[in-house]
């Protein structure tokens, strides 16, 4: 029987398409870097752009090899393409990743759920805070989100739907790209549900799935690859201080780290508002139905198992649970579907888009007015370094990774007495400081402050530049 034609659908669908690509893509490359974190990303792209060594990333000339560097292969792409690594093209892989995201989704919502789940499924995830602002956002959170999500939607394709192999060694492949973007967290998102559901269900094709010998090989093929490149480059000892200091230090918890176990709860309070009221509406009754299926089954162990683990690791960062995201906005969107069926409550249908188009219009018009104390004096920093070429620059300490970034390649850092000495020596140089450090740089022996610039990331905090107070002074601060 053909179904009715649904025009509401149709308009929903088109402005939800739209409300996608505007947050994805919309201005992308207008802001400067607006984090600590998009400058770790973005530092190493340039970098290797300039270096030509796509092996081995470097963070100020320094090797920088906490975190896979699938990211900064793409960035590096796209920079190489587009002529510079500019924000828009460190940040463009993370846009494509979330639309690969969004996609995904749908296809998966529409063969399981149905059309509305699935249009459901994309706004819920456009609505949410965190997957909206990190599309936007050079880290590399999304595009593990984009790998680990297709990566679980493939195996789930293969478990709870019944197709081919080919569906299997999709998913490990992915995995095996999501191992060269983040590291062995990836299994967190993709194995350890497929395990637990499993063990739950007493699967026979999730068992099969998991004991998948040419899957396995597949993904120590892709994702241990760059490993054993840089062990034979560098020897195993180069791995222990990240172990050390990124994975069991995170797992630890810093000092004075005190967020309870239900931290990420409130997280996701947040992020997925209002949909998360969805999930106290008969609360047993909707679990239930969801064990008892299949596919929502794993969708479920896709969202509970990884909350469960990332609880018990010290260190708590609401954008971990990310790759989780997709799972839990497939299982509202199903619930959110359900509400609807028969043409009843046509006003769920129209304000369902509704929040995703205000996220668009607030990345259009919105965030660089309120964020621009964040980025309002790196361009000013850089044209300042621009006029004065051949001059040696330094930071007196460390400084935020977005001066690195916006200088357009390394900066030194210098102890207290590494610039005194060189101020020591008379020769023009510039002398970075920031927010604490400036006090303590303005009291060194021949140093002449020549700008100031306020705010610096932050309201109330500046940076300085210093130089020598030599004859050629006052032309060096011209």
């Amino acid at each position: 029987m053909t179904s009715t034609p649904d025009p509401l659908y149709r308009y929903a669908g088109i402005a939800t398409l739209l409300a996608g690509l505007g947050i994805a893509l919309w201005g992308l490359g207008d802001i400067p870097l607006l984090s600590l974190n998009e400058a770790r990303r973005a530092v190493p792209i340039q970098e290797m752009l300039a270096s030509g060594d796509w092996l081995l990333p470097r963070l100020n000339g320094q090797l920088y090899i906490t975190k896979p560097p699938l990211f900064y292969w793409l960035g590096a792409a796209v920079a190489a393409l587009s002529g510079g690594a500019g924000e828009w093209a460190v940040r463009l892989p993370s846009a494509l990743a979330a639309l690969a995201v969004l996609w995904g989704v749908y296809r998966v919502a529409l063969d399981l759920f149905g059309r509305w789940p699935a249009l459901f499924a994309v706004q819920i995830l456009l609505a949410n805070a965190g997957f909206a602002t990190f599309a936007r956002r050079a880290e590399i959170e999304m595009l593990l989100t984009a790998l680990c999500s297709l990566s679980l939607l493939a195996a789930l394709g293969y478990v709870a739907q019944n197709r081919s192999r080919r569906w299997l060694w999709l998913s490990y492949g992915l995995l095996g790209l999501a191992l060269l973007t983040k590291g062995p967290v990836a299994l967190l998102f993709v194995t350890l549900p497929l395990l637990g559901y499993a063990l739950f269900r007493r699967d026979a094709r999730a068992w099969q799935a998991l004991r998948c010998v040419e899957g396995w090989a597949l993904l120590l093929a892709v994702g241990a690859s760059w490993y054993g490149a840089v062990v034979a480059d560098l020897g195993l000892d180069a791995w222990l201080g990240v172990i050390r200091g990124d994975m069991l230090g995170k797992m630890q918890g810093g000092e004075g780290v005190s967020e309870p176990f239900y931290y990420y709860l409130f997280w996701l309070l947040g992020d997925f508002a209002p949909f998360a009221c969805l999930l106290f509406i008969g609360p047993a009754n909707r679990l239930r139905h969801w064990l008892r299926q299949p596919a929502t089954a794993l969708l479920l162990c896709a969202f509970v198992l990884p909350l469960l683990m990332f609880s018990l690791f010290g260190d708590k960062h609401a954008k971990y649970l990310l790759p989780a995201y997709p799972a839990l906005a497939l299982l509202l969107g199903q619930q959110l579907g359900g509400l609807t069926e028969g043409g009843a409550r046509r006003w769920l249908k129209i304000g369902g888009v509704l929040l995703p188009l205000g996220w668009c219009a607030y990345f259009a018009a919105g965030e660089a007015r309120l964020y621009d104390y964040r980025y309002a004096a790196l361009p000013e920093i850089a044209e300042f370094l621009r006029g004065h070429p051949g001059v040696p620059v330094y930071g007196y300490g460390e400084l935020d990774m977005r001066v690195v970034y916006y200088r357009g390649g390394p900066i030194p850092f210098l102890a207290p007495t590494e610039a005194a000495a060189k101020l020591a020596e008379g020769a023009p140089l510039l002398l970075l400081a920031e927010r604490e450090n400036i006090a303590a740089a303005a009291r060194l022996p021949g140093a002449r402050l020549l700008r100031q610039f306020q705010p610096y990331l932050k309201r109330g905090k500046s940076a300085a530049v210093f130089g020598v107070a030599a004859k050629d002074q006052a032309a060096l601060a011209r």
